[in-house]
């Protein structure tokens, strides 16, 4: 994308996520570098959601973009989920008249706060698309990573 003659004037770029994860005898540490992504979601095991602000320019703006990293510590019981803007800005339609939102985002990680990450995943999907109503809607991904405790 870099490379494509006139792409940011074409509207061709995408956001991204990259990162490291470590993990220690205290839980996980993970480095992650943006380009213009929704920020990660940090849910604690207690129910607290805490955006970790990456930000970054979106590959493909600028030829010159500048990318963001940010660090975070997952204790054991923790998650971080990672999102594309099809969650929040999934619209209800004729049952919802705005779209599905940041608020409902986090009302509905902290209501599933200490759920293992693939039954967080699941009932995180099944309240966007109640909110849908059934309507279809494509750009909807989530990736959720946990620090489970010592073995």
């Amino acid at each position: 994308m870099f490379d494509a003659p006139d792409a940011a004037r074409r509207s061709q770029l995408t956001t991204l996520l990259l990162g490291s994860l470590e993990r220690g005898a205290a839980g996980v540490d993970i480095r992650i570098a943006g380009g213009g992504h929704p920020a990660p979601l940090l849910v604690t095991a207690a129910g607290s959601v805490v955006p970790v602000p990456v930000g970054g320019m979106p590959v493909g703006a600028l030829a010159d973009a500048r990318f963001a990293e940010a660090q975070v510590h997952l204790d054991p019981g923790d998650l971080l989920l990672a999102y594309t803007d099809g969650v929040t800005e999934a619209n209800g339609g004729p049952v919802h008249a705005e779209k599905f939102g940041a608020h409902r985002l986090r009302a509905a990680l902290a209501a599933a706060a200490g759920l293992p990450p693939a039954a967080l995943v699941d009932r995180l999907l099944q309240v966007v698309d109640e909110w849908l109503g059934g309507q279809a809607h494509d750009d909807i991904a989530v990736l959720a990573v946990c620090a489970s405790a010592p073995a």
